[in-house]
């Protein structure tokens, strides 16, 4: 097979179904299939190379991945545990920390049985469970890749004019002041309007997001009063005060900028991890939004994205079910007759 013309066609798939639309979740998938493609293509190359330093070079590097793949879980694993029980001991027990936490485990556990199953049990029905498990996971890290990746992407710069700049709520402290993330999304926005200005736009900010029980106001009258103090005139705000929720967020303020203007051209901006979902959710309402990255705390950014892949996965739990429940009878049905 020649998998470097495959690799071409996958990413040139990629290529245009993310200029056309980059709030697609294919387009990771075949950015990762082009990428995977044209390693396998070096690699049978290298195979034909005769010469005997390139031949013990292959060696070399496929002993190490086969050491390096099982010692990468295991770390991850570690880490999964660690960073749970970091973020359980400071804010509490939450849903998604002891998910992750769990995850951990099982993973750890797998590699457990693994090793074991190798030196003394030599079970085949064990290989068989414990190949459904590793397919299983594999997918989930090839879906988390192509979610990363999208992320990645929405941080390039937007080369366009726009009508309007709407900064997703988050959380206000308690004194009703912006969060730190908050106060990231509102930087990115002032930082994307000055470049409209000098492109010779004039783009108006909608702030969009509701009270919450817990905040002493509206999160949209917090981030209208940040971008007014950071030099922005009242004028060019509009507040969307109602929304509890990414769907309200994107909805009601499609509600609103159509009021103004029926034909417009609008961006939203969240951070990072969140920026690829909240796309998926415009895309879903008929929207031409596209969402531009704003940093996120490096000490915050790997759990905010796993609870966000976790949140894409149900949003596509039908599709997801369907491609693992494809694989693991495509599997069982190798492992059974032809094994």
């Amino acid at each position: 097979m020649d998998f470097s013309y495959w690799g071409s066609i996958c990413l040139a798939v990629f290529i245009t179904l993310w200029l056309t639309d980059r709030r697609r979740f294919l387009n990771g998938y075949f950015l990762i299939a082009g990428l995977i493609c044209f390693v396998i293509a070096v690699w049978q190359w290298l195979e034909v190379t005769q010469a005997p330093w390139m031949q013990a070079m292959m060696l070399i590097t496929s002993l190490v991945l086969t050491g390096i793949i099982p010692i990468a879980l295991a770390f991850f694993a570690l880490a999964c545990v660690l960073y749970s029980r970091r973020l359980i001991r400071y804010s509490g027990s939450q849903l998604g920390y002891v998910m992750l936490e769990t995850i951990g485990f099982v993973i750890w556990g797998m590699l457990i049985v693994t090793l074991l199953n190798s030196l003394f049990f030599r079970s085949h029905l064990i290989w068989m469970i414990l190949g459904i498990l590793f397919l299983w996971i594999g997918y989930l890290m090839v879906g988390f890749l192509s979610y990363a990746l999208s992320s990645l992407l929405d941080e390039l710069p937007i080369l366009y004019s726009v009508d309007f700049i709407v900064i997703l709520g988050a959380g206000l402290l308690a004194d009703g002041s912006v969060s730190r993330i908050l106060q990231r999304r509102l930087d990115k926005g002032i930082a994307i309007y000055k470049q409209q200005r000098k492109r010779g736009a004039h783009p108006q900010f909608v702030v969009s997001g509701g009270q919450g029980s817990d905040e002493i106001m509206p999160e949209s009258r917090a981030m209208g009063n940040y971008l007014i103090e950071n030099g922005i005139a009242k004028s060019q705000i509009i507040q969307e005060n109602a929304s509890t929720s990414t769907y309200e967020n994107l909805y009601n303020s499609e509600i609103l900028m159509t009021k103004e203007k029926v034909f417009h051209r609008a961006i939203f901006v969240t951070n990072s991890f969140h920026v690829f979902r909240a796309g998926v959710i415009a895309k879903r309402l008929h929207t031409t939004m596209s969402g531009i990255s704003a940093s996120t705390s490096i000490h915050y950014l790997p759990f905010a994205a796993f609870r966000e892949y976790l949140a894409l996965f149900m949003m596509f739990k039908w599709t997801n079910a369907m491609i693992l429940a494809t694989l693991t009878i495509s599997y069982l049905i190798y492992w059974l007759f032809v094994y």
